[in-house]
């Protein structure tokens, strides 16, 4: 079954106008911290079923996610961590009894042809996604690019 309600939850107010546009499949767009909160506890009184958290490089995010997962939900973490050891919110995960995840990274031999596949039959569309391309002789612009959120970006592509 899909979901009947995805909230993007976005600290800049650029990118959070366009998933809130519904560009990336969310139905509704807010702010981090108590906005965050309060998005999902209308749409779910009792916490989300299940929230990825794909930020990374920040602690408070995880536990941000243990705030708007339900108790028995399920969080995500796609985030890539800088530190080898976080503050995390042991006591709100266990008395939550919530299920963490990790997904650190793709299985090249099976989801790239999964992915090419589904580009190619139309199912999903990169319109709006890839914002900026640039030659691999620019490769340090289009770092700069992505890192310092220059010019609107939302993803950054290189051209091989």
């Amino acid at each position: 079954s899909s979901a009947r309600h995805i909230i993007a939850v976005e600290p800049l107010l650029y990118r959070r106008t366009v998933a809130a546009s519904g560009a990336f499949g969310a139905t509704a767009a807010t702010a981090p911290g108590q906005a965050a909160l309060e998005a999902v506890r209308t749409v779910a009184p009792r916490g989300a079923d299940v929230v990825l958290e794909m930020v990374g490089h920040n602690q408070e995010t995880i536990n941000e996610a243990l705030d708007l997962v339900k108790s028995g939900g399920t969080v995500v973490a796609f985030g890539v961590p800088d530190d080898p050891v976080y503050h995390f919110h042991f006591e709100k995960f266990f008395r939550k009894n919530v299920v963490l995840m990790a997904s650190v990274y793709p299985d090249p031999g099976v989801d790239f042809p999964e992915a090419v596949e589904l580009l190619e039959r139309g199912q999903f569309d990169t319109e709006g996604i890839i914002t900026h391309s640039f030659p691999l002789s620019e490769i340090q612009k289009a770092f700069s690019t992505a890192t310092e959120y220059q010019d609107n970006v939302i993803k950054v592509a290189l051209e091989l």
